[in-house]
């Protein structure tokens, strides 16, 4: 995953400091139920990925559950060198399934799966995923395409987008 996140890390409304942080995402349609980890950008500039193939991570200078103004945007691996990782069937997922959030209080946000974006990584549109919106909204990112040996990634990335219900 290679994704670079632009602008500024500071929240788009205090409303974001005032939610809590999430800490857990559930999709039932695929079987995916995980704690999450915190992830920030590399010295490079872009989003961190998890180190750990079966982590997901939430990336902390988005937004939070509750919030409008940044989504909440959250990052796992498809797969690893012995075999599938935590969003191996995030391409699985269609229009109208729904995924929970829960938060570090104990609440639970739950959206619903609008539309899936396949990028090749030059096309990604970073400002569609990491920029600002009108509503509280999800993304779900992972690798795509095929897996390009002499680089060392993946050719593209899937988006999942995601709306409060």
């Amino acid at each position: 995953m290679r994704a670079q996140a632009t602008g500024s890390l500071e929240p788009e409304s205090a409303a974001e400091f005032e939610q809590p942080a999430p800490v857990r995402v559930n999709a039932p349609a695929i079987g995916l139920d995980e704690p999450l980890i915190g992830l920030g950008l590399t010295e490079s500039g872009e989003m961190q990925v998890p180190t750990d193939y079966d982590d997901v991570g939430w990336f902390t200078g988005g937004g939070r559950p509750g919030a409008i103004g940044s989504p909440t945007v959250l990052a796992g691996h498809v797969d690893s060198k012995t075999g599938p990782a935590v969003f191996d069937r995030l391409s699985e997922l269609d229009a109208g399934d729904v995924v929970l959030v829960q938060d570090a209080a104990g609440g639970s946000a739950e959206y619903l799966v609008d539309r899936i974006g396949d990028y090749g990584k030059a096309e990604f549109p970073t400002a569609l995923v990491f920029g600002a919106v009108p509503s509280d909204e999800l993304r779900l990112i992972t690798c795509a395409g095929d897996f390009d040996a002499a680089v060392g990634s993946y050719e593209r990335n899937l988006v999942v987008y995601g709306v409060r219900r």
